[in-house]
C-alpha cells in the first residue's frame, strides 16, 4: 500500500472534513467566519423544507461562494418514530424506499433551484439512521443515496475512521463532537492522520445547546488544523470522496 503522504493532496498525512448539520444560526455567525479566516472549508447539510425554503436557503449563497459544500440532509429530516412518544407516529419505520427517494430528490431539486447546480454533492443521513421499515420489512436506503450522491455520511465506531481504499463512500464513518473537548478532537485527528485515514467531524451548534460544541473547543481544533495544514488536508466531503474515487480507479 502507498504511504499516507502519497494518498492525499499536497503530501498530507490524512484528510479531515468538518461537517455541520441542520443549518443552525451559530454556524453562520460563528463557525463559518472562523473557518474562512483560517482558510478552511467544510460541508453544511441543509433540509430545505417548508414554504419559505427559498428565503432560508438564500443566506447560504455566500457560504457556497466561499468554497464550502452545501450538502443534502433530506427534505423533512425524518428519523426513527421511536423518538416520538405519540401512538401511531410516523418515521423511518413507516417509510418505503420510494418514499425516502422522493424526499431526498425533492430536497435536491430545491437546493439546485436556489443555489444552482453543483458538480457533486454529499448526503447526510438524519440522526445517522440509514434504514426504512421495521422488523422483517427493514431495509437499508444506502443504495438510494448511492444512486443520487457522491457520498453519504453516517456514523461509526469510536476511533475508527474512513480508510482511503476500504470505506463505503455512501456509508462513511463520522465523529460527533457535542461536548467534546478540543484536546480529544485534536487527538482523534492526529490518530486518523497517523493511519493515513479520513476523519469526518460532526457539529451542530457552536455554543451551548443540546448538541452543542463550545466555541473554545471548536477553535482549538481548527487552529490545530490550520497550523498543521501540511499534514492535514481539510476539505468538504464531496471533494474528498471524488479524490478517493479517482484513487481507487487508478489502483
Amino acid at each position: 500500500m502507498s504511504s499516507s503522504s502519497s494518498l492525499w493532496p499536497h503530501g498530507a498525512r490524512g484528510a479531515v472534513s468538518l461537517t455541520f448539520d441542520d443549518g443552525a444560526e451559530s454556524q453562520l455567525k460563528r463557525a463559518i467566519p472562523l473557518m474562512n479566516k483560517r482558510g478552511l472549508r467544510g460541508t453544511f447539510y441543509l433540509c430545505p423544507k417548508g414554504d419559505d425554503y427559498a428565503a432560508r436557503l438564500a443566506v447560504w449563497k455566500d457560504v457556497l461562494a466561499a468554497g464550502h459544500e452545501i450538502g443534502n440532509h433530506s427534505l423533512n429530516h425524518t428519523c426513527s418514530r421511536n423518538f416520538n412518544p405519540q401512538r401511531g407516529a410516523r418515521g423511518l419505520e413507516t417509510m418505503s424506499l420510494a418514499d425516502i427517494e422522493k424526499d431526498v430528490v425533492e430536497a435536491e431539486r430545491r437546493l439546485r433551484e436556489v443555489l444552482g447546480p453543483v458538480a457533486a454533492r454529499s448526503f447526510c443521513y438524519p440522526c445517522y439512521q440509514t434504514d426504512v421499515g421495521e422488523g422483517l420489512t427493514r431495509q437499508s436506503y444506502v443504495p438510494v443515496i448511492a444512486k443520487h450522491f457522491v457520498a453519504g455520511r453516517a456514523a461509526g465506531e469510536y476511533a475508527f475512521f474512513n480508510s482511503p481504499y476500504n470505506s463505503d463512500l455512501h456509508h462513511l464513518t463520522s465523529v460527533p463532537t457535542e461536548r467534546m473537548p478540543s484536546v480529544e478532537m485534536v487527538g482523534l485527528a492526529e490518530l486518523a492522520a497517523r493511519r493515513g485515514h479520513w476523519i469526518i467531524f460532526v457539529f451542530h451548534d457552536i455554543g451551548p445547546a443540546r448538541l452543542g460544541t463550545s466555541e473554545f473547543d471548536f477553535l482549538g481544533l481548527i487552529d490545530h488544523l490550520a497550523d498543521n495544514r501540511d499534514r492535514f488536508w481539510v476539505a468538504p466531503v464531496a471533494e474528498v470522496a471524488l479524490h478517493l474515487m479517482k484513487l481507487r480507479q487508478a489502483t
